[in-house]
């Protein structure tokens, strides 16, 4: 037996029945076309539809049969609702179960039944389809079988009257939905044309409802929208649903804005169209505009007032900081602050136990609270902050606190400053004794004679205060000379008041120097500075004179006067000896070194060739000196004039280079020349002072550098079409400046100490004498340096130049060029001079690496290889190219770069029939040169 048929499951059973909504309704066609056509089939008089509730049984369709129910316990249709199965009665008076029953003993006088259970597709027997006769029969199996296709169409009626109720009933919501929204509903075809639309929409947009169905989208639309409406209709057959914001256009002109969310019905059997549904949004679009406004002028607000709020919940624990108020933490982006960690960014102490206590009470009593109190950010600076908190209490508890939060720090020091500033003031104004200060209205009545001002002039302030003026103390033919002098100055008579206020309100302030009487009749000579002194409108109030005694001073002054003068008259001398004793020591000198060469230059013993060494060098020592000393004398005296001419740059730097090599060789140094692609080629400058001042600097640069590196670069500052601020910069790897001596080493005869020149010898004059040079050409020689690291020693001079566009020959032909060097620098030097003949770069820092590209396919122009690489040198990378034969054009293209230490360049290169190198430093004419001679070759 099926579960839901048993006498177990009455309850679900009722339930269900009462969910079809079928009882008690009116009789309906097609069921009682089925009782007709049951009574027919089978020829009994009576038929009937019934449904078996809990107490009854209701006949929804009947034949034969004029009462519409019966009681459940005399029913014989409850009987068939436990077995899906035909129940036939032949003879009820012979059945035991019903012929005692009334409806067998009385009217209907039932004698024959036959029923079939109406069970739902859910299981459920809800009644019967039977047929009655008042005499004993059976039915055929013709006539059963019609009964339960008819017994199937019922329950197939019962089951689709109730989506039928239901489809109605929905659609009658939905209608009502539809009419009565307060918002936009419609329905269009695929082209935007109206359909329908309910009243609240046509009234909003301030039509009828049968004039909007007349119209389409795009008459509500305004133009501008017009594309965004086409891009809608296509993309709703593509998605079937969108949802966005529109704006339409009223009859009478005003602009709304609508949140829609439309929907395609795409049924196979009808035409396709829209259903439309929009909220109308204007009010609050525009409201939330106006909100994201005050939202965004209350961030922009808090950020320059640097306020920010947070809110405490004590039920979770949680605080909540706004973005302003972790900015002034500092915290992370992801950090979240609980009471603990962020009563921990108080500061420990006064701060901490305030901030605590006050929370404390705001939870107990609600009391608010306004502190300025010290903080530690996150990234731990210290800041000074004003902390204000409210409570909200619920039924005697505290639910929330919440507060601001501002930064304070730059008042709190700027009100600890000023208050310093103050105690200072006074401080100075009691304790200076040595400097009177006095200060007046704005007529001239003195209002503050300090204690300096008692020292110096001999009266006490209550003498003076509201009694005299500054004149009093003043001879008076020095005020009469200095009125006529303002009168002549101003062109207006000035009072014995305005001699001291008039410059200062035209100038805000006046220096001059006076004489002062004092109390006792004597005199003193003072410095006097008068100011005028303004209030918070910027009004002048007063006057504030600031006297110093400077009687020593003057009398200094005057002596200094008549040493100067014996000073330069003995400079004079001074100088002219130097002049005259440099030229009488050169001549011997150039002698000495000239036969000392010669000497040289001849067969000598071992100790002969020693001891002619060693007098060589100190007579070139000695020269240097005396050629030193006659320089820094003729510019002592200003005969020294530049001689400024057209000079070629870039050659002035090799004839530097190329004397450099021999010193650098000598202490095996690397040597790194830097001059920028944009670095004009011809400059009017004096090229041998210009030479004088690189090559000092080169000198020391290499006399004080043990090992590493030593670097000249030219750089532009600025460039005009005929003019540049030129750069030119000396870095050595040496011994470096101690930071207070910096300053001592562009003094005549000085070192950075006495053990320099002990060690590196040398007179001193040679910084002195390159910045008075460069002085004259109006520059200054400047210097960086770390003690133990190296300095760099550098200046700017503006010269008139010429950027010479020379296009070499065959330079073209070459398009990419590889640069192998396993310094960064040196590669970067090569690829800028390279590129400002647009020629593209690879860089690789080892033989390797070439290998590898050269194995990969790669092709190059042109190869530059250094050849002090690690693990394989540049020759042995040479060797192994020409050895596999990767490409056999590479082998006239391969220039090798020799340090300029490097003594075996010819050997290296005879065996790989190698016939162009470079040599470091490597300027951009000797890289181009080579460059055109291997494309040429």
């Amino acid at each position: 037996m099926n579960a839901k048929l048993s006498p177990g499951n009455e309850s679900d059973r009722i339930r269900v029945l009462h969910e079809y909504e079928i009882l008690n309704t009116a009789t309906e066609e097609e069921f009682d076309r089925i009782t007709k056509i049951a009574s027919l089939v089978c020829g009994t008089p009576i038929s009937l539809i019934s449904f078996v509730d809990k107490d009854k049984q209701w006949f929804k369709s009947r034949v034969g049969l004029d009462t519409e129910e019966t009681k459940r316990e005399v029913s014989f249709c409850q009987y068939t609702l436990y077995e899906d199965q035909l129940m036939e009665v032949e003879d009820a008076e012979k059945d035991e179960r019903f012929k005692s029953n009334e409806l067998v003993t009385l009217e209907p006088n039932i004698r024959f039944y036959a029923g079939l259970p109406l069970i739902d597709p859910n299981g459920y027997a809800l009644g019967a389809l039977c047929v009655i006769d008042r005499v004993p029969r059976q039915l055929d199996q013709y006539q059963k079988e019609i009964l339960r296709l008819l017994r199937d169409e019922v329950v197939t009626l019962i089951v689709n009257r109730k989506e039928k109720e239901k489809y109605k009933e929905s659609e009658q919501k939905l209608k009502a939905f539809f009419e009565n929204s307060q918002g936009l509903m419609c329905t269009h075809d695929l082209n935007g044309n109206f359909i329908t639309v309910n009243d609240a929409g046509a009234r909003i947009l301030g039509y009828t409802k049968e004039e909007i169905q007349s119209r389409s989208l795009f008459d509500i639309v305004p133009p501008e929208g017009h594309q965004n409406l086409q891009d809608y209709l296509y993309a709703i057959v593509q998605r079937g649903i969108i949802k966005g914001e529109m704006r339409t256009i009223t009859r009478s002109g005003e602009t709304r804005v609508w949140m829609f969310n439309n929907i395609l019905q795409n049924s196979t059997n009808k035409v396709p169209y829209v259903i439309g549904n929009a909220v109308d949004i204007t009010e609050q679009h525009f409201l939330e505009k106006k909100l994201k406004h005050a939202q965004a002028t209350l961030m922009r607000t808090g950020r320059v007032a640097r306020i920010g709020g947070w809110e405490y919940t004590p039920t979770d624990g949680k605080i909540v900081w706004s973005e302003i108020t972790r900015e002034i933490h500092e915290v992370p982006d992801a950090y979240e602050p609980n009471l603990t960690t962020a009563l921990n960014f108080y500061k420990e102490g006064e701060s901490r136990d305030k901030i605590s206590l006050a929370i404390e009470h705001a939870l107990t009593t609600g009391e608010p609270w306004d502190l300025e109190l010290e903080i530690v950010t996150f990234t731990g600076h210290g800041l000074w902050i004003r902390a204000l908190g409210n409570a909200d209490f619920e039924n005697g508890q505290c639910v929330r606190l919440f507060g601001t939060f501002q930064d304070i720090d730059k008042r709190k020091r700027i009100e600890a400053e000023s208050s310093h500033s103050k105690k200072m003031l006074t401080e100075v104004l009691d304790a200076t004794s040595a400097v009177a200060i006095i200060a007046t209205d704005k007529n001239g009545v003195i209002t503050l004679f300090n204690t300096g001002a008692e020292n110096l002039l001999g009266y006490s302030s209550e003498e003076v205060i509201g009694r005299l003026g500054l004149a009093h103390f003043h001879l008076k033919e020095e005020l009469v000379l200095r009125a006529k002098e303002m009168e002549v100055e101003l062109g207006y008579a000035v009072d014995e008041n305005g001699i001291f206020s008039d410059i200062a309100d035209l100038h805000g302030a006046e220096q001059r120097e006076w004489t002062y009487c004092r109390k006792d009749g004597s005199r003193l000579h003072v410095a006097l500075a008068v100011t005028h002194i303004r209030d918070i409108n910027e009004d002048v109030i007063g006057y504030l004179a600031i006297a110093t005694d400077i009687s020593r001073i003057v009398y200094q002054r005057e002596e200094l006067e008549k040493a100067k003068i014996v000073a330069e008259q003995a400079s004079v001398a001074k100088t002219q000896f130097l002049t005259n004793m440099s030229h009488e020591l050169r001549t011997p000198l150039n002698g000495i070194v000239g036969f000392t060469d010669l000497l040289l230059g001849t067969a000598l013993e071992d100790t002969q060739r020693e001891y002619l060494t060693i007098v060589d060098q100190s007579a070139n020592i000695l020269l240097g000196i005396v050629t030193d000393i006659l320089d820094f004398s003729k510019i002592e005296a200003g005969k020294l004039e530049l001689d400024v001419e057209q000079t070629d740059l870039y050659e002035l730097v090799i004839q530097l280079t190329n004397f450099l090599n021999i010193q650098l060789k000598a202490k095996r140094l690397e040597f790194y020349l830097n001059i920028a692609p944009n670095v004009p080629k011809y400059i009017w400058v004096d090229a041998l002072r210009i030479k004088q001042v690189l090559m000092n600097l080169l000198s020391n640069a290499t006399k004080f550098t043990e090992k590493g590196t030593i670097e000249l670069s030219i750089s532009v500052v600025s460039e005009g079409p005929d003019q540049a601020v030129l750069c030119f910069s000396v870095k050595d790897t040496g011994i470096g400046i101690k930071k207070e001596k910096l300053e001592k080493i562009f003094e005549a005869f000085s070192q950075e100490d006495n053990s320099m020149t002990k060690r590196y010898g040398g007179t001193g004059l040679g910084l002195t004498i390159s910045n008075k040079l460069l002085h004259m050409m109006d520059s200054e020689l400047k210097v960086e340096s770390i003690f133990d690291v190296g300095s760099r020693f550098f200046f700017n001079l503006q010269v008139p130049a010429i950027w010479e566009t020379d296009d070499w020959e065959g330079l073209g032909k070459i398009k990419d060029v590889l640069v192998v060097a396993e310094e960064e620098s040196e590669r970067n030097a090569l690829a800028r001079m390279l590129s400002l003949k647009n020629i593209n770069v690879t860089q690789a820092k080892t033989g390797f690496e070439v290998v590898q590209m050269l194995k990969g396919g790669r092709y190059f122009d042109a190869i530059l290889i250094d050849n002090q690489l690690p693990i394989m040198s540049g020759i042995e990378t040479i060797q192994h190219i020409r050895d596999k034969q990767y490409d056999n054009n590479f082998e006239q293209h391969i220039i090798p770069v020799f340090s300029a230490d490097e003594r075996d360049i010819v050997q290296l290169s005879q065996p790989l029939a190698i016939s162009c190198w470079l040599v470091k430093p490597i300027t951009q004419q000797a890289l181009y040169a080579a460059l055109v001679k291997k494309s040429i070759a």
